[in-house]
């Protein structure tokens, strides 16, 4: 988000209520009215569902200055999805019908909304691909190469450490496998040296090695990979 569009959403939602939460506090649940979008000022915030067999997919993690449950919202479609802390965050929340009128009233705004969310369903696009056609070692070696892509910082020796502290639950639950295939297919990351772990932070030691293995082939032609 440029710094022009990072102003104008502070002063939107200065007028309005401002939250701290605790990791782990349930925002919205599936089926409440959303009558409030909220600004995610600091800290993460993860979208998931629940099936039938108690077994969660995290569907999106939320930045700082994201706005949810936006799209829900703008295609008047009831809440499917639960909205969790997962770290402690500071939410401002306004009505939903005022945000639909700040964005409709400002067409930079809208459109940096529009390119945001348009990476995120690319993005989403290409780990569904994953999450259909590939075997546990892919998975989950690719919920570490987008993980990098979106909360990895960069040293000068090119490893990359993912900012966003994540349980072998976490991982499981994004790489849409069981939280003991996720701590098998980490371990063996480990071993080989793909990635290291400290304190539930992971940093990825050769991260063109980790996105080779992670690289999906359908039709004997490797898929386009970008986010």
């Amino acid at each position: 988000m440029q710094e022009k569009v990072k102003k104008k959403v502070d002063e939107f939602f200065s007028g309005f209520s401002k939250l701290e939460l605790p990791k782990g506090s349930i925002i919205i649940q599936p089926e409440e009215p959303l009558i409030y979008i909220y600004n995610l000022v600091s800290g993460y915030v993860k979208s998931y569902s629940i099936n039938d067999g108690g077994l969660e997919l995290t569907i999106n993690i939320f930045k700082p200055y994201s706005f949810f449950p936006i799209t829900e919202t703008l295609s008047n479609k009831t809440n499917s999805y639960y909205f969790e802390a997962v770290t402690d965050v500071v939410l401002e929340k306004a009505p939903t019908h005022k945000v639909h009128e700040f964005l409709k009233s400002d067409p930079e705004v809208l459109f940096d909304l529009i390119k945001r969310i348009s990476i995120g369903l690319e993005g989403f696009m290409l780990r569904t691909q994953y999450l259909v056609r590939s075997n546990s070692t892919q998975k989950v070696a690719s919920t570490f190469v987008l993980m990098a892509r979106r909360f990895g910082e960069t040293d000068k020796n090119k490893k990359v450490k993912i900012l966003l502290p994540q349980t072998h639950a976490d991982i499981a639950n994004l790489a849409g496998v069981s939280r003991e295939t996720a701590s098998i297919e980490i371990k063996k990351l480990v071993d080989t040296g793909y990635i290291k772990v400290r304190k539930q932070i992971y940093t990825i030691e050769d991260f063109e090695k980790l996105r080779e293995l992670s690289t999906l082939y359908y039709e004997d032609q490797p898929l386009p990979f970008s986010f």
